[in-house]
């Protein structure tokens, strides 16, 4: 009966999920029974080696999250029957042509990491220690599944693989950092390395000149004493502040949270301590070993870009002394007041691990230790950072912040659509083990907007990097609350259906992002295209069918730019047309019989300012987040309206159906419908 019901995992209808199955594959039950875990045998003992998937029987289109040149970041991409499936694919998910959905994940297991690679036309399994002298013949590397629907597919096979391998812990299992609703700046974009403790402050300054200043800062590389090696790249020479940052850190830290009402202070170091590792001669107790770095060589990476900046070889702090290090380097950062770390150039574990136990094991200790050193001296706050090599997800117990994307670059037009791409797209599934960050941005660009109603809908924490009076204040407003907090959604963004298996960076389609509220949803429209200046012009379609899970019923939809407000059954659509570089925001409230509250027309994310909504009889009760102007929709008049008890007078528009109250502050709303 076992053999059955795996057996039938592999062959859906009669039609197999996979063609062309090495002998060397073998199934493994699946005690959740949504799929079937695929254990595979090597030739030989050796610490690289791979195994034959086949291919994707009735494959239609398929969308996958792999790595390129980059080692430290995932890219996500589509295709169709023909198409090469990328090399170190950490993620695949495909649509069949009997429109069912197969899902199809790499994983861990003892020393070995696992991605797939279908550059040839048929997919690989592959697997590798990082070690010459970790080598492993078998392991169970992949996990399969089926089903009906892309989205619960893939939550379900989340916690299957999460009870199998035991070494990390879903995100809803784990708590979120206290300061990923208040509003961040990092000083990376603003002064890069050239950073100072006087730059910091004067950074403080414009922003509370502006009238919308931060809750929590980052401050990023530029800060700690390194030596330069002459095999290239920086080493961490101590754990003190350079001598830009008179007096230390402490100064700084004190200043920003008594003058300028910053109440989180985080600063940067990565994770091997600086990009080259540990200057053993300087930090001595930690038994520093040089290791050189190497890649797998089946993807062809070439890490001599890389080199200079990382250096040829890395200052490795061993397994068995990184909890040490750890533990010293956080006490002395909380004792001068720093409250978390964005811990960056994680995925650099992989290259470094030859001689020490191997990638898995390396990745694992660091991962423990540095969870474990964050718990104790941060209460949890931790950013992950350049940390998009599957271990990180897959074993992260209780950090839950990543970063799902490369960085936001100023200086690059291409990337501002592949940027939203990447974020909303990695979510769908490494989302379920952990909660994306979309990263910085700047509100002074010319794209600061475009980023901003991304960030407002991300589910993200929400953090600029503008340099010192590069703000603008509007966009800042839009997403921002007089406490300093944002009106994050209640979930992740995450790509609608409809844009699953579309690459929309290069594809002539709108790409949309779905998030939900406490009450109610939101959708994202962009334009991802990239032309080069050839203002193309796209064309698609709303509807409250894009967000999944959204019950049958009529809603109120308001669309952000343009303030137009339609009430629209489940099915009805609403055509929009986006020239490059445009976007827009609708909001999506349903309807109670024939009133709605929309939230705060001022704010991108205009449902978000909702929350505690109760309706009783023929009045509504709630809280506004902030004040500004509250939007209602209303087939007739409201009887009367209040505000913290007091009347509010509601401008109300027979024409439209539309209400608007202007609200002085964060409080108590009740309305009195007819």
């Amino acid at each position: 009966m076992l053999y059955e019901k795996i057996e039938a995992m592999i062959q859906a209808e009669g039609c197999p999920v996979l063609e062309g199955l090495d002998p060397c594959v073998t199934l493994v039950a699946d005690d959740t029974g949504c799929g079937v875990f695929l254990q595979a045998t090597g030739h030989s003992e050796c610490h690289i080696w791979s195994v034959a998937l086949g291919s994707l029987a009735a494959l239609e289109r398929f969308t996958a999250c792999h790595r390129g040149e980059n080692t430290f970041w995932m890219e996500p991409c589509a295709g169709g029957m023909g198409d090469a499936i990328p090399g170190d694919t950490q993620w695949l998910l495909a649509r069949r042509t009997d429109g069912r959905f197969v899902l199809l994940v790499p994983l861990l297991d003892g020393p070995l990491r696992f991605c797939l690679d279908g550059r040839d036309g048929s997919l690989r399994l592959w697997a590798d220690s990082g070690d010459p002298w970790s080598v492993c013949h078998d392991g169970v590397g992949a996990f399969l599944a089926i089903g009906d629907d892309p989205y619960a597919l893939q939550e379900q096979g989340a916690t299957a693989v999460r009870q199998r391998m035991q070494t990390g812990t879903l995100r809803r299992e784990k708590s979120l950092p206290d300061c990923v609703d208040m509003f961040g700046w990092c000083t990376w974009d603003a002064f890069y390395r050239d950073v100072s403790a006087e730059k910091v402050r004067q950074g403080l300054d414009s922003f509370r000149d502006g009238g919308v200043s931060p809750k929590f800062l980052i401050l990023d590389d530029g800060w700690l004493t390194f030596t330069t090696m002459s095999t290239g790249g920086n080493r961490l020479a101590g754990f003190q502040a350079n001598d830009k940052f008179p007096g230390g850190l402490a100064p700084l830290i004190a200043t920003a949270k008594h003058v300028y009402g910053v109440e989180r202070f985080f600063v940067w170091h990565a994770i091997v301590g600086y990009w080259a590792g540990v200057d053993g001669e300087h930090l001595t107790g930690y038994d520093v070993r040089d290791v050189a770095r190497a890649d797998l060589p089946a993807f062809g990476r070439d890490l001599a870009p890389m080199l200079g900046w990382m250096g040829a070889l890395c200052g490795m702090v061993p397994p068995d002394r990184i909890a040490a290090f750890y533990a010293d380097f956080h006490r002395m950062l909380a004792a001068q007041g720093v409250d978390g770390v964005k811990v960056d150039n994680q995925s650099s574990l992989e290259l470094s691990a030859a001689g020490l136990g191997g990638r898995v094991c390396v990745s694992q200790a660091y991962r423990r230790a540095l969870e474990d050193s964050c718990r104790r001296h941060f209460d949890g706050r931790l950013i992950n950072c350049m940390s998009c090599s599957n271990e990180m997800p897959l074993m992260a117990a209780d950090s839950v912040l990543m970063r799902t994307s490369t960085d936001f670059w100023p200086t690059r037009p291409e990337t501002h659509g592949a940027h939203l791409y990447a974020n909303a797209q990695i979510g769908l599934w490494f989302g379920h083990f952990i909660h994306p960050d979309w990263d910085m941005f700047q509100s002074g660009h010319a794209m600061g907007a475009y980023h901003a109603a991304a960030r407002a809908i991300s589910g993200s924490p929400v953090y600029v990097s503008d340099t010192p009076d590069g703000h603008d204040f509007d966009v800042l407003r839009r997403i921002v609350c007089a406490d300093g907090t944002v009106l994050r959604c209640t979930d992740i963004g995450r790509p609608t259906p409809d844009c699953l298996f579309h690459d929309p960076t290069r594809e002539e389609i709108v790409f949309k992002i779905f998030n939900v509220n406490e009450h109610g949803a939101v959708l994202g429209a962009f334009h991802t295209r990239y032309d080069h200046g050839d203002a193309s012009t796209l064309t698609g379609t709303v509807s409250p069918r894009d967000v999944p899970g959204l019950p049958q019923g009529r809603y109120a939809v308001l669309a952000h730019r343009s303030g137009e407000l339609r009430v629209m059954q489940y099915d009805e659509v609403w055509p929009l047309r986006l020239d490059q570089r445009q976007w827009d925001i609708f909001t999506l409230v349903p309807l109670h019989g024939d009133t709605a509250v929309l939230g705060l027309a001022d704010k991108y994310n205009t449902g978000g300012a909702v929350c505690n909504l109760r309706n009783e009889g023929q009045h509504t009760w709630f809280h506004i987040r902030d004040g500004g102007r509250l939007l209602i929709y209303a087939a007739h008049p409201p009887v009367s309206t209040t505000f913290d008890g007091c009347p509010l007078e509601c401008a109300y528009s027979a024409g439209s159906g539309t209400g608007l109250l202007s609200v002085p502050r964060a409080g108590e709303v009740m309305i009195a419908w007819s």
